[in-house]
């Protein structure tokens, strides 16, 4: 049995540090999804408020869970995706929401294919450590200026930068063993 399967059964069972797992594991995860739908359109306490509720609708409904129709990340995939799109709605009533803004392009699996390398990629920038992954976060999927950064993180610009180099040598690294041991 997998460790995704594990942690759906635990889930399930509402065991005592489950919700704590997820919440640890995907939370980059469900914030780049939420971001992707909300995040040009409303404020960062926004974001940060949806990803919150998608983990309490995850306790929420863990009773109903099922490994064999998905995964962990699967699940908060739908409700991530799901929660943003009625924050929109809540927040723009009558407005339709556009679907070729928010929806899934393309094939499913191959959405699904692209949020596992993302979700890949950002158990990587954790495995740097703070405050590295913080500065990969804000600087490469938030966007954030690098001033913004340094000021944020009150470290000097000329530190984030280095942060920065050190930590693309160091994903290259990772990435480059990846594909040797496959």
């Amino acid at each position: 049995m997998t460790d995704e399967k594990k942690l759906l059964g635990k889930l399930k069972k509402r065991r005592y540090g489950a919700l704590e797992k997820v919440i640890e594991l995907y939370t980059p995860y469900v914030t780049v999804i939420v971001y992707n739908v909300i995040g040009a359109m409303m404020q960062q306490e926004d974001v940060e408020e949806v990803v919150s509720d998608v983990f309490l609708s995850l306790w929420r409904n863990a009773g109903t869970l099922d490994s064999e129709k998905g995964s962990v990340r699967t699940y908060l995939a739908a409700i991530a995706r799901n929660t943003a799109k009625n924050k929109l709605r809540s927040l723009c009533p009558g407005e339709e929401i556009n679907e070729n803004i928010i929806s899934l392009h393309g094939d499913v699996y191959e959405d699904i294919e692209k949020k596992e390398e993302r979700s890949f990629m950002l158990e990587i920038i954790k495995s740097l450590g703070e405050p590295d992954s913080e500065i990969f976060l804000r600087y490469y999927y938030y966007e954030e200026k690098i001033s913004k950064i340094a000021e944020v993180t009150g470290l000097p610009v000329s530190t984030v930068k280095t942060k920065l180099s050190r930590g693309r040598k160091k994903i290259k690294e990772i990435l480059i063993e990846k594909e040797v041991r496959q």
